[in-house]
């Protein structure tokens, strides 16, 4: 990478820094929750930046209220076609009350920009937009193609977001690599993740009076039975590939997870986890409840398929009658891995360390992104974005110093690879 490539990339973010830290602000103040989902104001937001811009841009909305933003440029002839991926919406609010600051405010104060979704992932999507707003004004020295996808829909699954685009834009979005924010922590760069098996269970019994327990099992005990089972799949021990099980074994590696993602999280990342996300059943005290219902969020790391997990499931599930297994309307993706050898990876831990002076470490990732849709279809992804610290919580707030950082290491790395440097 030449010193003035990179010298004027710096600077124009340096001189941008007010008005990169507002644009996160201003995104944070609009509610894109999902559910319900509705991101057609935050999409707004992305594109009124676009156009003025002068960045040409697509809307594709295979679902009126959850529109995606494709925009791409390209060099004389190029060689390699980068993506860049980021998602509108965000976990939803919960109850406000116990905020201390307003989840909608995009206030900067302590050094962050607080408000839900700036760590999940405005923050990142923010880089995204940037790194393409940067990269544009450059693309005619390279020989790649840079294409800009802002997606809809990623905290519900993707099926109008990421995965459509994937599956019926073709080319046009896939490109040879991508390049994605979501929050990882600056100490860790994901070259896989593990994927997200949800399903409900519903317990339903015949129900009755309180003081009649003898007439009907409760559904409610049965479900916390069925729960204590249900542990059982935490046992089950993935099959990942030999150098990535060695990779992961590497005590700098081990103490990248602990240091950025908690202690514990390389422990995590190699195996089977069980949440127990929702449960609702009965309707009075007194009543003898004839219906529960069990949310199960269950991660597979690389090295156990969703089939063998739904396996699993039936099995323990057979032992309770009154249990039926409700699946969304498609089975998950499987768990995802790209090459920790690609040259995309060693691009970013050394722009990061050049940054930051130290060399994050090549992980899987604990929670799911958008990247599994490319890397399903052979197209290698990456993730380096903020600490996720806060994530989904209440007072979330992303840190502005990390902002700055992934934004610089996204628009150096992106470069770097466009230009073969």
């Amino acid at each position: 990478m030449t010193m003035g490539a990179r010298e004027t990339l710096l600077s124009w973010i340096e001189q941008d820094r007010d008005r990169i830290i507002g644009f996160v602000q201003g995104f944070a103040r609009i509610d894109t929750s999902n559910p319900p989902g509705d991101t057609r104001a935050g999409a707004a937001h992305v594109a009124n930046f676009l156009e003025q811009e002068g960045l040409a841009f697509r809307t594709v909305a295979p679902k009126e209220d959850n529109p995606n933003l494709v925009a791409t440029v390209s060099g004389a002839a190029p060689k390699r076609h980068l993506v860049l991926n980021g998602h509108i919406d965000v976990f939803p609010i919960g109850d406000r009350s116990r905020w201390t600051r307003d989840p909608l405010g995009g206030e900067l104060a302590d050094g962050r920009v607080w408000g839900r979704g700036t760590v999940d992932m405005k923050a990142g999507t923010t880089a995204s937009i940037f790194t393409y707003l940067y990269l544009s004004r450059l693309i005619g020295e390279t020989a790649g193609k840079l294409t800009l996808t802002v997606v809809s829909d990623e905290e519900t699954g993707g099926r109008w977001g990421a995965d459509y685009l994937t599956a019926e834009m073709g080319e046009e979005v896939l490109g040879d690599c991508v390049l994605n924010a979501e929050p990882s922590s600056p100490h860790t760069v994901r070259f896989g993740e593990k994927c997200m098996f949800w399903l409900k269970l519903k317990v339903r019994t015949k129900g009755g009076h309180g003081a009649y327990p003898h007439l009907s099992a409760s559904a409610t005990r049965i479900a916390a039975s069925v729960i204590e089972a249900l542990a059982e799949v935490e046992t089950v021990r993935a099959r990942m590939p030999e150098h990535v099980v060695k990779l992961l074994a590497q005590p700098d590696v081990i103490a990248a997870y602990d240091r950025g993602l908690g202690k514990g999280a390389a422990d995590v990342a190699q195996r089977v986890t069980l949440n127990i996300g929702t449960l609702s059943g009965g309707v009075l005290v007194n009543m003898l409840p004839g219906e529960c219902d069990i949310g199960v969020d269950i991660r597979l790391p690389p090295g156990i398929t969703s089939a063998e997990m739904l396996e699993t499931v039936k099995r323990i599930t057979a032992r309770f009658p009154e249990v039926s297994i409700e699946l969304p309307p498609r089975m998950p993706v499987d768990p995802t891995l790209s090459d920790p050898n690609h040259p995309m990876l060693g691009i970013l831990q050394d722009t990061a360390e050049e940054l930051m002076g130290a060399r994050p470490a090549a992980v899987i990732s604990l929670g799911g992104t958008d990247c599994r849709f490319w890397r399903r279809r052979g197209v290698p992804a990456f993730v380096y974005g903020p600490s996720p610290e806060g994530m989904g919580g209440i007072d979330e707030g992303v840190r502005v110093d990390e902002v700055l950082h992934v934004l610089r290491t996204h628009t150096l790395s992106a470069w770097r690879w466009l230009s073969g440097s």
